[in-house]
């Protein structure tokens, strides 16, 4: 771990417990840190304004920087408990593990995961990001994108020599335009070997992707179009149900 980060964490817990603010003095007390220490991290948290100063009583309290963190991580949770039992659902129907994936810059971050019974079991669980072209469910997310998102993704991630998989824009771009077409994502071992995965939107009362649900299945257990078809309607609905109770309605 990074001390100092750890050590701005534990200053933002302590200030968390008064509204009128602490000394230098208190937080040196209470997070047994030299007042120098403790100054030079109530600096750098003041310039990126996740805590401010009282000029008269020269006590430090938490900033306005946190309030939008705090909307989107509220936000988060609404939606992460909304999730579980859809994703629940989505597993007694399929019989394979299902995800709840946010974005997160250039990448698709798992919020939910509920194991199946599946035999394939992929190590993605809360906080494992991937880049959004990997996979149906984070693809879903890029999908829906603005166009000046989309064509800077392509420019930073696809085209870099480390991109991971590798892929024409075009090819791509296509993909993407399909998607949206569908209203559901299907990849065919992007990252993963004899895997099948399956996505979709979920939308805020705006209108504006705010997740993409799905599952990832053995490419054995899809003998054929008709059962490819049958697991994305199920995702699909999944998805719209979601969105639904997030505000959304077609």
């Amino acid at each position: 771990m990074i001390q100092s980060l750890v050590r701005a964490m534990e200053l933002l817990e302590v200030l968390n417990g008064s509204k009128s603010g602490y000394s230098i003095a208190f937080l040196s007390a209470q997070l047994d840190l030299p007042p120098s220490t403790i100054h030079r991290l109530l600096q750098t948290l003041c310039a990126t304004k996740f805590v401010v100063k009282d000029e008269k009583s020269h006590d430090y309290k938490l900033g306005p920087a946190l309030i939008p963190l705090g909307i989107t991580a509220r936000k988060n949770l609404h939606l992460q408990n909304a999730a579980t039992p859809i994703l629940e659902r989505l597993v007694t129907v399929t019989k394979e593990d299902s995800y709840l994936v946010i974005s997160t810059g250039f990448k698709g971050f798992v919020l939910e995961h509920i194991d199946g019974p599946s035999p394939l079991k992929v190590l993605e669980d809360f906080g494992f990001e991937l880049d959004l072209h990997c996979g149906a469910i984070r693809k879903t997310l890029l999908a829906y994108q603005p166009p000046e998102f989309i064509h800077e993704y392509v420019e930073s991630v696809v085209k870099s020599a480390n991109a991971f998989p590798k892929v024409e824009p075009g090819v791509l771009l296509e993909n993407l335009e399909k998607i949206r077409k569908e209203g559901v994502a299907v990849s065919h071992g992007d990252y993963i070997s004899n895997s099948v995965g399956i996505g979709a939107p979920v939308f805020n009362s705006d209108g504006k992707i705010i997740a993409s649900i799905g599952i990832i299945t053995p490419a054995s257990k899809i003998p054929d179009e008709k059962k490819l078809g049958e697991l994305k309607q199920v995702v699909k609905s999944s998805a719209r149900e979601l969105s639904e109770m997030m505000g959304y309605f077609e």
